[in-house]
């Protein structure tokens, strides 16, 4: 099964962003890049307050704690996703195209820092097996 999916998984990921990326309006981004910057901040703020709160609560190890916020930031797919149905709702009809562009704009954000905040944190918490 897992097989499968791995052999699959680069073309659905190139299609999804392929067809996320349609949404992209470079138009409105002096008010979306503003909004991406923020929505990106907030997320990082989220996942590392929430990670800490869930660690202390759960009495997790302090390396936990401090690390395991950089290792969430790269799960941003769902996001884009929610964005686009959302931009398809009547309520949304005004701000549809800053709001997607804005998260697809905090993805590429995203897409660009958390992988090195990953590994920073990999190898801070001693989780790469290497001494």
């Amino acid at each position: 099964m897992f097989k499968v999916i791995d052999d699959i998984e680069g073309i659905i990921f190139a299609m999804f962003f392929t067809l996320a990326g349609l949404h992209f309006d470079l138009g409105v981004m002096k008010i979306a890049g503003i909004l991406a910057i923020l929505i990106f901040i907030g997320r990082c703020v989220g996942k590392f307050e929430g990670t800490r709160i869930g660690a202390s609560i759960s009495h997790a190890p302090r390396i936990v704690k401090k690390y395991l916020g950089f290792a969430l930031l790269p799960t941003v797919g769902v996001a884009v996703g929610l964005a686009i149905l959302a931009k398809q709702h009547p309520a949304f009809s005004v701000i549809g195209n800053i709001m997607v562009s804005a998260i697809l704009a905090s993805v590429i954000i995203n897409e660009l820092v958390a992988p090195l905040l990953m590994k920073y944190a990999i190898f801070k918490a001693g989780e790469t097996g290497i001494s």
